[in-house]
């Protein structure tokens, strides 16, 4: 039997931005592939610290991309939404340093699906008004 996934995408997801929303669900499907790996105890330590390079580069990519929208969309509050990011990435060297000391992968999966899910939820949704004003000024 498969183990169900981890973070299960949904609507309530989605910021409206098509670009974005795919960054969105390619970075869940890092951590849900995570997750299984763990699961079915084939994760070691040089897979997990794979794989939380690969988030931290792919997630590199989608903030870039997030960034530069919100700039363009002239996003007032770009630096802090900025600031988020680097906590994030900061935050996830930490845990990932951790869940390599203590052996337990899951001090990291548990930190990115908190993370991600309140980042997506809470803090990107707070530019959605902005994006879908510019959006339909067709900038």
């Amino acid at each position: 039997m498969y183990p169900p996934l981890f973070i299960k995408w949904q609507d309530r997801n989605n910021t409206g931005v098509p670009v974005i929303d795919e960054q969105h669900r390619g970075i869940v499907s890092i951590i849900n592939s995570f997750y299984y790996l763990t699961e079915k105890g084939m994760c070691d330590d040089a897979l997990c610290s794979f794989i939380s390079k690969t988030i931290k580069n792919y997630s590199r990519i989608h903030f870039l991309t997030e960034e530069r929208i919100l700039k363009a969309a002239e996003y007032p509050d770009l630096e802090k939404h900025i600031e988020s990011h680097k906590c994030l990435t900061k935050e996830t060297e930490r845990v990932e340093r951790n869940t390599l000391d203590d052996k337990d992968h899951r001090l990291l999966l548990n930190f990115l699906k908190k993370w991600w899910i309140e980042h997506i939820n809470e803090q990107d949704m707070l530019y959605v008004p902005c994006l879908s004003e510019y959006g339909k000024r067709g900038d």
